[in-house]
């Protein structure tokens, strides 16, 4: 019923809402904003000391020093069902970073709640595009897909 394109172009617009909501605005997957480095750690970050450190990551408590996790984050896997979304490389730091108390994904919740309104509100006006008259959909957000469909 869905295009593959439509899912594609949605899939582009959750990652772009995702790493601003987590990364950009430096609040976890609850929307709570991510707690202070250790001292010794914190003042390395803001001297801008740390190893392959980009100048964008000083000021800001989110979790990146290098840019190679934001970077990492694809789109995978799109089709007529859905999407997901990857960690190419870099998949093992989110638990690393959860152990830390970073949550920047579970299972229970995939998505920031805004994120996951959006994908809600942009299906279902594909679904009133595309058909006169929708049908029953499920719509399922988790760890097997992290994306929409099934």
């Amino acid at each position: 019923m869905l295009s593959k394109s439509f899912f594609s172009r949605l899939g582009k617009k959750v990652i772009k809402m995702y790493k601003a909501h987590i990364f950009d605005r430096a609040t976890d997957i609850r929307g709570n904003r991510f707690k202070g480095y250790s001292p010794k750690y914190g003042a390395k970050k803001r001297a801008g000391q740390l190893t392959g450190q980009f100048s964008g990551s000083a000021s800001t408590t989110a979790p990146m020093v290098t840019k190679a996790f934001y970077n990492d984050l694809k789109l995978r896997n799109v089709s007529t069902k859905g999407f997901r979304l990857k960690w190419s490389s870099r998949g093992e730091r989110v638990n690393h970073l959860a152990k830390m108390g970073r949550v920047v994904t579970t299972d229970d919740q995939p998505f920031p709640t805004d994120v996951v309104l959006e994908i809600e509100r942009q299906v279902l006006r594909e679904i009133e595009r595309v058909s006169p008259k929708p049908k029953r959909i499920r719509i399922t957000l988790g760890k097997k897909l992290s994306g929409l469909g099934k």
